[in-house]
Formats: structure tokens, sequence, C-alpha cells
């Protein structure tokens, strides 16, 4: 049965705004009549309450790694505190996990961060690394990788329903319980307390006594304390051990991966962020020499009309992925227009101009308007993702690896587990790894069957992608243009117009691949392109890449201290770096923020499920 073209009309997939006031330089919540931070000293409010509630300033002295929780990030106050507190401890590895379902924006922020010049250097570090206002997680690193604030933009109760971490210390800071009760509901408060480790505490600056009824019966001891200011009480709490705690350390020390492209070099920067060396093995006598190696990449996010999994998880990707490329000047261009060309996005377009959509995911322009924003005539309109980026991807690699060992030109022949914790690559008696991931590219089937690990259908296809040589009339191009294909701004005198799709794997450049390119361009923008007269004239490169059949990636744990990362498809550039670094979670025992349906929807054995 066709589609029904009007289904999904009128969605909205934006956060709330914040509805904000400002009275005596005291920011304030419309909605629930309350503040955000104390008008007697908001950032000492802070340390009181959630630092020394938690007994922070004592627990981080002998503590590698913490977590901390938080309902309600708010202006991020709390965070200062704890980035100042972080100072003390060099070798204090940190996870930041804050709910807020109404983020605030940069100006706010800038306005409410002003009178605490104590905190001015962290307050300007957060704000230049906050990311964009979309539904989903975000991750951020700040103090050089050793902070990991995990923003979760969303409805609390949703969100919470899905994660699956432990924190040490919960910051209950939500609005007032009698103006946001929502907030403190028990089922809210009932998942704190799934989520948190024996001999974890929480504090508040409430104590109403229903909250401290609901946290009892979360499992937690709660107590009042002297409270801050005009308040005289707090609460405090802490879930009793129950059984013998279990060590956190697990042996993580020399990481294993294998595959020099964006996967593995990914995967290692998120693994050096937490403290953990890795080696990146691969054949090739250099990164980035599959499909990452193309001169010039694409990431985009790929959206459906009911943002479903697959959506949610594209545009997490790309928050990340377009942050960590400006952050490693690897940004070439600075958005994607996605072009308005008939049989192809207009029809998936339309539907998308009847929805709402956060206007730096996906925003709308005519052609005159994508004219001005491209710097070249274009003979349609489209979507423009603003964080869309074309990148310089060999460079992102390399500068993703950075942190890493590398062992190249070495085909991995060998993989020998020789106990629970220790692994050698090639017979090498003199290098022992504590875990292996697996993040070959197209290669990645090979190896899998290798180590015996079945039930992972991959598909690999081939790539041509065009190197056109610049002329008058695109040379100006400002922007990546999205149209099916895919052509980008200059670099070195050539533009990158692709891609074909190759179900037979050939690795030969072909001039039918080159007339495949130029057809994929829409009407009205073949002319701008000049043609060589001669057969062979453009010059172009083929590369592979591997996909699942639901088109979604593989990320995550295959036994024994192996994992993997990979078929990313024609998207690897958007996905890996978040993947990535998630990965590094799971294997260092760390947060992992991605919701549970969608680490269920990257599971490497979930079609054997099915």
């Amino acid at each position: 049965m066709a589609e029904n073209l009007h289904m999904h009309d009128g969605a909205d997939y934006r956060l709330a705004e914040a509805k904000l006031s400002w009275r005596d330089d005291i920011l304030r919540a419309d909605d629930y009549d309350d503040v955000y931070f104390s008008a007697e000293g908001g950032l000492a409010e802070s340390r009181h309450v959630f630092l020394s509630g938690n007994d922070l300033p004592f627990r981080l002295q002998d503590a590698s790694h913490f977590t901390i929780a938080e309902t309600g990030f708010g202006t991020g106050l709390n965070l200062l505190a704890v980035m100042a507190e972080m100072d003390k401890f060099p070798n204090l590895q940190l996870d930041y996990i804050s709910l807020e379902a109404c983020p605030l924006r940069l100006d706010d922020l800038a306005r409410a961060h002003a009178p605490f010049a104590e905190v001015a250097l962290y307050a300007e570090t957060l704000r230049a690394a906050m990311p964009p206002r979309w539904p989903g997680t975000h991750m951020v690193p700040l103090l050089d990788g050793r902070l990991r604030l995990h923003l979760l933009y969303g409805q609390a109760e949703d969100m919470l329903a899905e994660m699956d971490f432990r924190a040490d210390a919960w910051f209950l800071d939500g609005f007032s319980p009698a103006k946001n009760m929502a907030m403190w509901d028990k089922d809210i408060l009932g998942h704190v307390g799934r989520l948190t480790r024996q001999g974890g505490t929480l504090s508040s600056f409430t104590v109403a006594s229903g909250v401290r009824d609901a946290l009892q019966g979360a499992g937690f001891v709660v107590e009042k304390c002297p409270g801050f200011g005009r308040k005289r009480h707090m609460l405090t709490g802490i879930k009793p051990l129950v059984a013998p705690l279990a060590t956190r350390a697990d042996g993580i020390k020399q990481v294993a991966i294998i595959g020099g492209g964006i996967a593995g070099a990914s995967i290692a920067s998120g693994l050096n962020r937490r403290g953990v060396s890795a080696t990146i093995f691969d054949s090739a006598p250099k990164l980035a020499s599959g499909a990452s190696g193309n001169r010039m990449a694409v990431q985009s996010p790929r959206l459906a009309v009911d943002h479903n999994l697959a959506s949610q998880l594209s545009s997490m990707c790309l928050s990340f992925a377009a942050r960590l490329s400006d952050a490693l000047d690897c940004s070439v261009a600075h958005n994607v227009i996605s072009l308005d060309w008939p049989n192809r996005e207009a029809v998936r377009q339309d539907k998308f101009r009847r929805q709402f959509w956060p206007d730096s995911l996906m925003r709308f322009v005519d052609a005159d308007e994508a004219s001005a924003l491209s710097a070249i005539a274009l003979p349609l309109g489209g979507a423009v993702h603003d964080y869309g980026r074309i990148i310089n991807p060999v460079k992102y690699v390399e500068r993703l690896a950075a942190g890493a060992s590398l062992s190249l030109a070495t085909k991995v022949t060998d993989i020998t587990q020789l106990d629970a914790q220790t692994f050698r690559i090639n017979g090498d008696m003199s290098e022992a790894y504590s875990a292996v991931v697996l993040a070959g590219g197209a290669n990645i089937s090979q190896i899998l069957s290798h180590l015996h690990k079945s039930g992972i259908p991959l598909d690999v296809t081939s790539g041509q992608v065009s190197h056109i040589p610049t002329n008058n009339a695109v040379q100006p191009l400002q922007s990546g243009l999205s149209f099916g294909g895919y052509l980008t701004p200059a670099y070195n005198g050539f533009h990158e117009l692709g891609a074909t799709f190759d179900r037979t794997a050939a690795m030969t450049v072909t001039d039918q691949g080159h007339a495949h390119n130029m057809n994929l361009l829409p009407d009205g923008m073949a002319g701008l392109i000049e043609v060589p007269d001669v057969t062979g004239g453009f010059i172009g490169r083929m590369s592979q890449r591997a996909s699942t059949p639901d088109r979604n990636p593989i990320m995550g744990h295959l036994g024994d201290r192996i994992y993997c990362l990979g078929a990313l498809g024609a998207r690897g550039m958007t996905f890996a770096p978040l993947l990535g670094d998630m990965l590094a979670a799971e294997i260092t025992g760390t947060p992992v923020s991605l919701a549970r349906d969608i680490c269920h929807a990257l599971d490497p054995f979930r079609f054997r499920m099915r």
C-alpha cells in the first residue's frame, strides 16, 4: 500500500524552549516561577549542596574514575564547580551525565555565568564546546578529554528509562518540587536508584517529604543536613552495600585496534580520552588507505520523516562529528545543502517541509537563498544542514589517531588469546593487549571469519569518486551539495563528485563511473562542469565500503574482550567519531550514554537475535 503522503505532517522534533526572565540579574524559569541558582551565591550553593553534599572533595582524592549524574543541567553552574574541583586531581577521569529538557541558548548562558569570575575560564570553555540544541545524546569532551560531559536532551523520564550507566553520585537539581512535580516523580527517582552504584550517593536542596519517601523507595537511606543560605535543610542519601562491591579495575591497559581508517582512529581517540593506550594495526603503509583516504568527504545526517532510531542516531553522530572536525581544523565547508532534485530528495524533503525540525539540523531555502549561501548559481533550493561538513578525511583520521601507537604495513594474520586478559597479535610475544577491536572497514568480514564470529551479514560494495578540475563557474563554491550524489568545494584545484555504487566490488576507476557521477548532477548544474573531450580526461579514486541489510553500523562486544566497529557504509565520517568514543567507553567500563534501543540497533549479533 502506498505510503500516505501526509503521514507525520506537523510532527515536531524540536526541544521545548525555556521561557526565561531576568530579575535583578538572576535568571528565572517563568514556566516554574523558580530561579536557576541562588541569589545569595549560586556557585557557593553548588559547592555546599552538591559537591560537599556528596563528599566529593574527599571521595575524589583516591578515585581514578568517577561518574556524576544530574537531573537538570540548567546553566551548567554545578558542572563549573566540578571543573574547578578537578584542578586538584590532575589524574582523575570523570564522566558527567546531565539531563535537560529545555537547553538554554548561549547568550543566556553567558549572562548567567558572568557574575562568577572565579570560574570564568571554565565557563568560556564550556560555552565554546556546547552542542546544538537537538534531542538525544550529545558528548562534549572537556579538560583535554579528562572530563566527558554527556548531555541528554529530552524529557527526563524518557531519557533515564533508556539508560544503563551507573553513577557514583547524583546532583538532584530540578526546579522546586512544589513547582515542577514531574521532575521529582517516583518513577524518575526510581531510575535514579536503578542507575546508582552500591555505595553511591545523592544530594539535593529539597527535603520535601514526597521526595524523601520516593528516594527511600528507590533504595536510598536519606537524611536532612544543614542547607545553604536561607534554606535551613538539604537532603543527602546513600545506596547501601548489599553485596561485596566489585572492583572496577578490569585490567584494560593496552588495546589492539585492527584497522587504520576512520573507525580505528575514532576508537583510539576515545581510548586516549580515557587514559588507555592503543596500537593501530593496518596492512597499508599509512593511515586512511581505504575508504577513509578520499581527498574530501561529507558529514551529513540521514533523516527520516518519522525520525526513527536510525534518524536519531544519524543526528547525534553528526552533532559530535562536526564539532570534532571543527576542533581538529579538518573542516573545508561548514554546511551542506541537500538540493530538491526531483525524484530523488524532493519528495522526502517536501514531507520535511510540513514538519518542525531544529533549525541548525535542517532548514529550508529557495534557489536564490541556496545560491547566495553556496556562492554559485544553483537552479534549486533545498534543505540546509548547518552542522553538515565537507572535511579533509585523511587529516581527520591522522589527528584522531595522534595519541595511538602505529603498526603499519602489518597484515594481521593471527589473534591469539592466551588467557582472560592477554592477546598476542601475529605471535609477537613482546607486546600483550588486554582487548582487541576489529575496525577493518571493508575487510572486517575477513577478520570476523578468522575469529569464527558468524551471524553478521555484511555487504561489500565499491564506490568511485571523480576528481573534477575547478573552473570559474564552480570555483567559488563554499557549501557541500547533496542531490543523490554530492559535489564538494574546490580543494587544491579539484572538486569531488560522487559516487558510484557497485555491488561487484570492482576496484578500477572507469570512464563509465565518471559518466555515472556526471549524470547524478541535477538539471541546470551539469553545464557547470567542463567535461573533457578525450576519454580518460577525469581522474578519480575507487574504494570499498561495508554495510548491513538494515544499513545501521555494527558496534559492540563480540565476546572474550573482542569488540568491533564497522559496516559504516558511505557515512563513516559521520558515524565513526561518536560510535568510536562510545565503544571506547564500553571497553573501559565508563558510561555509554547512547539509549538502550540504539545500542540494540547497533548490536553486531542483532540479525541472529531476530
